[in-house]
């Protein structure tokens, strides 16, 4: 330490000769000793050329320190020996930055590969990119459900689907997204979610990435398990009696009366079961959209005209007033009189002044929602578990497709029908199209 103290002495002596002879020559020239004058001149020179030398070296020291940060070099160590120069103290001192830079570096890397290390571990892909799509960091389980062994930009998604490259360049914060490509092991559907966040000075967006095909298979399999249970029951229910009355006018050939009875029920058998055969055709077989624009307001009116509400007050608000959709106007209109239909025989059964209301808004991302609520009471929670199963049905006339077939017009638009709100004080069905 007191070697390091050597060149601040140093400093300190070499100002105060500098004033000193200034001092000097100003006396000099006071006094009139002309011919002391110019060797003090040159002496001041001396001194302020040594002072200027050393503010130059500190000065061109420091810039070289900016510039090796900047360019992310910590390699750089000045030589802090007293006895080998004169600016120890100063490079000491430029070292000891250097030595907080350099921790301050290690940490941050130990963070990021902390955080990598975070990522790599998560069971879903995550891939956070630039705005333009370029990629700057993924896992490695991303690239596995993408099927590529690793990603520069979006755009490269295009040689295994066009729609995975389109997705991932498109969606925004807060959305969620899927995509359906085939892959050399099949059919592979993958859920996008996309969450943003400022780094660096550049917006980021972190999209994580999930395998929804494991959740569809069972979500599959739930639904052919209900099919399977009301095909069987409507079909045995109606194969049971025929059954047991050809058993019996086998034994009975001689009785024209018990014959011409066997017989009228085994015909209005068979037709409901036809009946039950047409209806399930009219699941399977929904004609594609032809699609059109028409004004909500329109169909709205429509649909008013069209349900007898009994007595049922209507409340009809549209989200702006002129608001245009392009779907199939036949299919929409259809869709909205089946549900405001179960709406109003919802009301009447619960008796009391009761109202529906048809509201339809613009969200933020441009989708259309339509909300039909009713204030006819809570479904019980095993009925709305099972009220979009095609032939579940509680009316006793019922044939339990209604919903079923709304649903499924409704996924041809490519939108969604969901019970968004079942409560004794309101129940929702919500109809969002894209």
């Amino acid at each position: 330490m007191r070697k390091r103290r050597l060149p601040i002495l140093r400093l300190i002596l070499l100002v105060i000769l500098l004033v000193a002879a200034s001092v000097l020559v100003g006396w000099l020239a006071a006094c009139g000793y002309y011919g002391y004058l110019s060797p003090a001149i040159l002496l001041v020179a001396f001194l302020a050329w040594k002072l200027i030398g050393v503010y130059r070296r500190i000065v061109k020291n420091l810039d070289f320190v900016f510039s090796a940060v900047r360019n992310n070099d910590f390699s750089f160590r000045f030589v802090d020996n007293p006895l080998r120069t004169e600016h120890a103290v100063v490079n000491y001192s430029l070292n000891r930055i250097k030595e907080v830079l350099d921790e301050a570096k290690m940490k941050a890397a130990d963070k990021e590969k902390y955080f990598e290390t975070v990522i790599e571990c998560a069971d879903i892909g995550i891939i956070v990119l630039l705005e333009n799509g370029t990629v700057k960091q993924y896992n490695s389980k991303a690239m596995s459900l993408l099927g590529m062994p690793m990603l520069s930009h979006a755009e490269r998604l295009r040689q295994v689907s066009p729609d995975l490259a389109d997705t991932l360049l498109s969606i925004a914060p807060q959305e969620q997204k899927s995509v359906c490509f085939t892959a050399e092991a099949g059919d592979v559907n993958l859920l996008f979610s996309c969450s943003s966040m400022l780094y660096e000075g550049h917006m980021l967006r972190v999209v994580s990435i999930d395998n929804i095909n494991r959740e569809l298979d069972i979500q599959e399999g739930l639904a052919w398990e209900k099919l399977t249970r009301i095909l069987t029951h409507e079909i045995m229910n109606s194969l049971a009696p025929v059954t047991s009355i050809s058993n019996t006018l086998l034994h009975n050939k001689e009785n024209a009366e018990v014959l011409q009875q066997g017989l009228e029920t085994i015909h209005s058998t068979s037709d409901r079961l036809m009946q039950f055969v047409d209806s399930f055709r009219s699941v399977t077989r929904i004609p594609p959209p032809k699609k059109e624009p028409f004004y909500i307001v329109e169909l709205f009116g429509e649909v008013a005209s069209l349900v007898n509400l009994q007595g049922v007050e209507l409340k009809v608000d549209t989200v702006p007033q002129d608001t245009m959709i392009y779907a199939d106007h036949g299919q929409l209109s259809q869709v909205l009189v089946n549900l405001v239909k179960n709406a109003v025989e919802a009301c009447v059964m619960r008796g009391g002044s009761q109202w529906i209301e048809l509201r339809s808004r613009i969200a933020q991302d441009e989708r259309v929602y339509i909300e039909i609520s009713n204030s006819g009471g809570a479904i019980p929670a095993d009925v709305a578990a099972d009220i979009f199963t095609p032939f579940f049905t509680t009316k006793r006339d019922g044939s339990g497709i209604g919903l079923a077939v709304s649903k499924q017009i409704i996924r041809l638009h490519s939108g969604t029908l969901t019970l968004s709100q079942n409560s004794d004080e309101r129940v929702t069905f919500l109809i969002v199209l894209d």
